[in-house]
């Protein structure tokens, strides 16, 4: 079964309110209805969901930490609870990282070398998947506001 990369762009005093409805009140069904309706959907990724897991970690090894924020101890408990993985980007990511997610900073063989090594595969493919995700992200990232956040999710 595939993971589907979701991003949503969500006002923070929503998305705080959220936080704490499944967190805290663990009111999971609640907290689903809450999100489709409170968080905008942004450019989907058309590949497989997995591709994220791999990239955040790539990224992270590499000086960008999408996953370190002030909302990072809440995204770890979404993740832990309700998602494959939940990252929470903020405007901070956007300023600190928005330029460094330029296409041409990376080299598909690189990606592809390490997708196919950290997940013991051998896809051919797994460099242009890699490079489209960051694509997406890159793309995503620009809807990160000093009064919203995005929301990567993998459903």
């Amino acid at each position: 079964m595939s993971l589907i990369a979701e991003f949503r762009k969500m006002p923070i005093k929503k998305f705080e309110e959220w936080c704490l409805s499944v967190a805290i009140e663990g009111n999971a069904e609640d907290a689903h209805a809450f999100l489709q309706q409170n968080a905008k959907p942004l450019t989907e990724y058309e590949g497989s969901g997995y591709v994220y897991s791999t990239l955040l970690e790539y990224l992270a090894e590499n000086g960008i930490d999408l996953e370190e924020s002030e909302y990072a101890v809440l995204a770890s408990q979404l993740t832990d609870e309700q998602y494959a993985l939940c990252a929470v980007l903020t405007n901070e990511h956007k300023q600190l990282y928005l330029d460094s997610l330029n296409l041409a900073n990376f080299d598909e063989e690189e990606l592809s070398e390490y997708y196919n090594e950290f997940n013991d595969t051998a896809e051919a493919e797994a460099g242009s998947w890699m490079l489209e995700a960051i694509r997406v992200l890159q793309f995503n990232l620009r809807e990160a506001s000093e009064s919203s956040v995005v929301l990567l999710t993998l459903v």
